[in-house]
């Protein structure tokens, strides 16, 4: 299984491949770059209609790029050990290494129910012998 850190490196590099193929479809389409159409007395006959994009066309290949350069650092700091340019989100841990520090909390939590429990008891037979003294 591969970690967290990885799967997130390559969802960022399908994201910006799936937004470049995206690109690719709007300009053979004409929409990028964006541009005005000409009035409609200026439009011969034989002219094909125009479709006038905004400028909001260029988040597309801007995400595209986005997320291709996240990826691109994402796998860079992992080849370099240097852990994964969003640690704090996606975990560069193996299984093993998760199943352990798993199995380390739980004992924990295990031993502090034990003690508590142990706690709680010797609260209850000191009450009963302070109450037994009192009769």
């Amino acid at each position: 299984m591969e970690t967290p850190a990885r799967a997130a490196e390559r969802i960022c590099f399908g994201l910006g491949i799936a937004l470049l193929l995206a690109t690719a479809f709007s300009l053979i389409d004409g929409r990028l770059p964006p541009a005005d159409c000409p009035e409609a007395d200026e439009i011969s006959p034989g002219d094909e209609p125009c479709t006038s994009a905004s400028k909001s066309g260029w988040l597309v290949p801007g995400g595209a790029a986005g997320a291709l350069l996240l990826g691109l650092l994402m796998r860079s700091s992992r080849k370099q050990g240097s852990g994964s340019v969003m640690g704090g989100l996606f975990s560069n841990k193996g299984e093993s290494e998760i199943a352990s520090r798993l199995a380390e909390e739980h004992v924990d939590a295990d031993d502090e129910d034990r003690l508590s429990g142990a706690w709680a008891n010797l609260e209850v037979k000191m009450l009963e012998s302070t109450q037994s003294e009192e009769e």
